[in-house]
């Protein structure tokens, strides 16, 4: 499948302050209340997990009861044929369960047509339209792609280990997820800084 237009690789990733821009301007849409939903629901989704746009497109609202329950929501991934484990914090949780309060049609898609919850959505003309929303308001250089490179951006600014991140995102190799993470100068800093405070604590205890 060729990738939507404008879902650029190099764009920048979505971390807390793009996501909660994001989700002010979404709530603030004058249009039809499923279409608000259905923005809404990507946004928290994808911010959520680190999902490709096709993957979450997949998921049933039975999917996210059973992912609210376990606090983990498993999603089969077509493009490598292997099911993705997500772990979903208490804040996840809750957000998911207010996402589908008022939902019945357990086979329902979770992000569906505006007039059919059993159908979903074609993947290309989503992205196109949901790029749309985020370069409307982020700008140019964001598309749904960096939510997933914001994932990835979050996991290295913690400092876990790029196989454990490499795993969790679902690429084959470590090299492409190396690739999503682009350290900025302050990163660099910080991380240099932590390291000579506790290089200089252990060598402070040594000499005791």
């Amino acid at each position: 499948m060729s990738r939507p237009k404008n879902t650029n690789r190099n764009s920048k990733p979505i971390l807390d302050r793009e996501y909660s821009i994001l989700k002010s301007y979404v709530n603030g849409l004058e249009t039809f209340e499923t279409t608000k939903v259905k923005w809404l629901r990507s946004v928290e989704l994808l911010f959520i997990s680190g999902l490709r746009v096709s993957e979450i497109l997949d998921i049933k609202i039975k999917d996210i009861v059973e992912g609210i329950k376990k606090s983990e929501l498993s999603v089969f991934v077509k493009k490598q044929k292997i099911i993705r484990h997500i772990p979903l914090s208490n804040k996840s949780v809750s957000i998911l369960k207010k996402l589908i309060k008022d939902e019945d049609d357990m086979d329902g898609y979770f992000i569906h047509k505006r007039n059919s919850k059993r159908n979903n959505l074609n993947s290309i003309g989503f992205t196109k339209d949901f790029n749309f929303v985020i370069q409307n308001i982020l700008g140019k250089e964001f598309s749904s792609h960096s939510f997933r490179k914001g994932i990835i951006t979050h996991m290295s600014m913690k400092g876990i280990n790029p196989k454990i991140t490499q795993s969790y995102i679902g690429h084959r190799n470590v090299t492409t997820t190396l690739n999503y993470y682009k350290p900025t100068s302050e990163d660099v800093r910080e991380c240099l800084v932590r390291w000579l405070s506790k290089f200089i604590n252990t060598v402070g205890e040594t000499n005791e």
